[in-house]
C-alpha cells in the first residue's frame, strides 16, 4: 500500500525508521521503507544495523547523486502505488502521523498530500541558534496558511503522493547541487495542474546545523538559484527573493547592493551567526548576496 522513501546524507536514521516501523505495523497495512544512502562518511555503522529490521532496505551509493536524483531513484526501488517521501532528519510529532496519511489514501481528494514542519520549542545552543529562529518563523506554517498557496508552501520533507502522479513529474535529474529541487518540483505540480493538499499532519525538523553551516548552504542555494533562472527553468513567480532582485534590478540598483555584501558582509554574518539574529538582515544578506553573483 505504501512505500516510505528516505533519502540519507550523514544523519543516523535509526531512530525515525523504529518510529516509523512501529507506526505501520500498528495500523496493519503492506508497506516498505526504503532508505538509500547518498555516499555519507558519517553514521555508517549506525544505519546498517536498520537492514536487519523486517520490510526495511537500505541501499548504499558510492557517489554522491544528490538531492533531486536520489529522490527519483527511491521512487524507482519502490514497490507500491504511494510514496511518503521524508528528510533523514525529521520525527513523526504525532503517534497517528502514518494512520493519517493513510486516511488521506482512503478519502482519494488529492494525490499529493503535505504535512508540515515543526521546530522545537528548546531554544539551542547559540552556535545553531539562526536555523531553529528561521525554520519556526519561516518554514513552521499553519496548515490554513499553507493551503491558501498550496504550492508555494509545499516542503519536500514531509510529503505523501501517488507514486503513477510522481513518475508523470519528478524531481529535474539535471539539479545535481543544493537548493530549490522542491520549488521547482512545486512548480511543475502547478504547470500540470496537479492539486497538492496540505493537511496537519507535521515531522519535528530535528536537524539543525551551525549557524556558519547554514549561511554557507543558503549562498549554495542562491547560487543553484542563479543557474536555474539562467536555464530558464525557474521563472520565479513564486520566489520572494527573485521578485525583489527583479524590482532592484528594474531601477538599476543591483550594483548598489553588490556593493553592500562586498563591504559589509562580514558585519552582517557578526549578527546572523550572533544569539540574537535578525531575520530581516538575514533576508538582505541573501539580496546583496544574489546580486553579487548574478
Amino acid at each position: 500500500m505504501i512505500s516510505v522513501l528516505i533519502p540519507v546524507y550523514n544523519y543516523n536514521i535509526k531512530p525515525l525508521v523504529e518510529n516509523l516501523t512501529f507506526q505501520l505495523n500498528k495500523v496493519n497495512i503492506r508497506f516498505e521503507i526504503v532508505c538509500i544512502d547518498d555516499a555519507s562518511k558519517r553514521y555508517i555503522s549506525e544505519n546498517e544495523c536498520i537492514k536487519s529490521v523486517s520490510s526495511v532496505r537500505l541501499i548504499n551509493l558510492e557517489k554522491n547523486i544528490g538531492r533531486s536524483k536520489i529522490r527519483n531513484l527511491l521512487a524507482e526501488k519502490s514497490t507500491f502505488d504511494w510514496l511518503l517521501f521524508l528528510d533523514a532528519d525529521v520525527l513523526p510529532k504525532s503517534e497517528n502521523f502514518i494512520l493519517n496519511y493513510i486516511n488521506c489514501i482512503q478519502s482519494n481528494r488529492a494525490s499529493v498530500y503535505c504535512g508540515g514542519v515543526v521546530y522545537e520549542k528548546t531554544k539551542p545552543t547559540p552556535e545553531k541558534v539562526l536555523r531553529w529562529i528561521y525554520g519556526r518563523k519561516r518554514e513552521e506554517i499553519a496548515t490554513s496558511k499553507r493551503s491558501i498557496n498550496a504550492y508555494n508552501n509545499f516542503f519536500g520533507a514531509n510529503f505523501l503522493i501517488n507514486k503513477a502522479v510522481f513518475e508523470s513529474c519528478s524531481f529535474n535529474n539535471s539539479i545535481t547541487k543544493y537548493g530549490y529541487e522542491d520549488v521547482l518540483f512545486a512548480e511543475d505540480l502547478k504547470t500540470k495542474k496537479i492539486g497538492v493538499a496540505h493537511i496537519d499532519n507535521p515531522v519535528f525538523h530535528l536537524g539543525m546545523e551551525d549557524n556558519l553551516v547554514f549561511l554557507e548552504k543558503t549562498k549554495q542555494a542562491l547560487e543553484n538559484l542563479n543557474t536555474l533562472c539562467e536555464q530558464n527553468l525557474l521563472k520565479g513567480d513564486s520566489i520572494k527573493i527573485l521578485k525583489t532582485f527583479q524590482i532592484v534590478k528594474a531601477y538599476k540598483l543591483n550594483w548598489l547592493f553588490r556593493i553592500f555584501y562586498i563591504k559589509f558582509h562580514k558585519l552582517f554574518e557578526y549578527n546572523l551567526k550572533s544569539n540574537k539574529p535578525n531575520l530581516f538582515l538575514f533576508d538582505f544578506y541573501k539580496l546583496t548576496y544574489f546580486c553579487f553573483i548574478n
